[in-house]
């Protein structure tokens, strides 16, 4: 609702590179863009704005789509933030299934095959 706010957010949204600029179907539950960020970059901007003092997010994402720019980001907003944890996962089926254009883009090494989840945790 417009206007409303929260004491919690908890987020883990569509954050996979993306070889389609526009996303439909099954696919809007992972994919968010060439650059992974179709959905993260409106969350961090709104997040402030969405939580009461006091409140807090909590935002899970992979490192190939930019934690640094949402810790950033979520900075500018005026919010406290930090990556609180990391994790390191094999590949599941839709990385694997996009590991030579990953390759191609730079954002993974050849070879590589396992991606870092992390969670930021941002504070108003």
């Amino acid at each position: 609702m417009h206007g409303q706010q929260y004491d919690v957010i908890l987020s883990n949204p569509p954050y996979v590179p993306s070889m389609r600029a526009r996303v439909t179907g099954a696919a809007r539950a992972w994919d968010a863009g060439i650059d992974g960020r179709q959905v993260l970059d409106p969350l961090c901007r709104s997040a402030a704005r969405l939580l009461r003092p006091g409140g807090f997010l909590l935002l899970v994402q992979s490192a190939l789509s930019g934690p640094d720019l949402s810790v950033r980001m979520l900075r500018e907003a005026g919010l406290q933030a930090d990556i609180v944890e990391r994790r390191t996962l094999p590949f599941g089926p839709v990385l694997r299934s996009r590991v030579t254009w990953l390759e191609r883009r730079g954002l993974i090494e050849p070879g590589e095959r396992v991606e870092e989840l992390v969670m930021i945790r941002a504070e108003r």
